[in-house]
């Protein structure tokens, strides 16, 4: 994976479909990106682990935080590629199917994100630990369990919409449980994992918002879609609040060994 660093320094966004209609600049992409931003900021996903991360910063949580998120950006490219594979319309697959390509390297298979992901904590001295009890594979079945019970169309549009609109801070959030101390700032920053992320993210977004204009016209429509995007701001929720769970956990145990 050291052969790609050099590479990704420079890396611009390299996106797969020329966006000629809901670009940055358009006025309901800008409003949309705004409103479900602020739909999602309702649900406070990240209060508990902001105070866990606080009181408990340590190699340990860190750790636990890598664990829990290899697991995650393992599943993340298998969960999108299933919710594309329930939809039927071959024009809504070409879309929804682009941001699953990107975490799976786009066209260069040095860049699959699981594997920039070891690469990035291993540079940080972070480890892997053995899976705990306090696993966050359950959440993920949880977000199966929604993603096949979605019987609409748009529904699915919705969910994908809220795996991505948090994006940000959801990266944001993984570095400050990931650092440590200041000695890991430096290396994970320079990460081509963190490098790419910190750029990709408003894409997958801006994507995402697309998707919905694009997708979803009728009242119906934008409905199913909406309580689908809900359902997916509880999974980051369930998702944050166990790995605070995770962190608690871990750190208690290796204080009383």
């Amino acid at each position: 994976m050291k052969a790609v660093e050099g590479a990704a320094v420079n890396r611009e966004v390299r996106y797969l479909i020329p966006e000629s209609v809901y670009d940055y600049d358009h006025p309901e992409v800008i409003y949309w990106t705004k409103y479900f931003q602020e739909e999602a900021a309702k649900h406070n996903v990240f209060v508990n682990i902001n105070a866990t991360i606080q009181s408990k910063r340590s190699i340990t949580a860190a750790e636990s935080m890598a664990t829990a998120w290899y697991d995650f950006t393992r599943y993340v490219p298998v969960f999108l590629c299933k919710a594309v594979a329930l939809t039927t319309d071959p024009e809504r697959q070409h879309h929804l199917i682009q941001i699953a390509y990107d975490e799976l390297g786009g066209r260069d298979k040095e860049y699959i994100h699981s594997n920039l992901f070891l690469d990035a904590i291993k540079d940080a001295g972070i480890n892997l630990i053995n899976e705990s009890a306090a696993s966050i594979k359950e959440v993920l079945s949880g977000l199966d369990r929604t993603l096949v019970g979605i019987s609409s169309q748009f529904g699915i549009v919705g969910l994908l919409l809220s795996f991505e609109i948090i994006a940000e801070e959801n990266i944001e959030t993984l570095f400050n449980c990931l650092c440590h101390d200041k000695k890991c700032e430096k290396p994970l920053s320079d990460s081509p994992f963190f490098k790419i992320h910190r750029a990709d993210e408003t894409e997958h977004i801006r994507h995402s918002v697309a998707n919905y204009l694009r997708f979803c016209k009728t009242e119906t429509q934008k409905r199913e879609f909406k309580q689908s995007f809900d359902a997916g701001i509880d999974f980051w929720q369930r998702f944050w609040d166990q790995n605070a769970r995770i962190i608690n956990m871990e750190t208690d145990l290796r204080a009383t060994a």
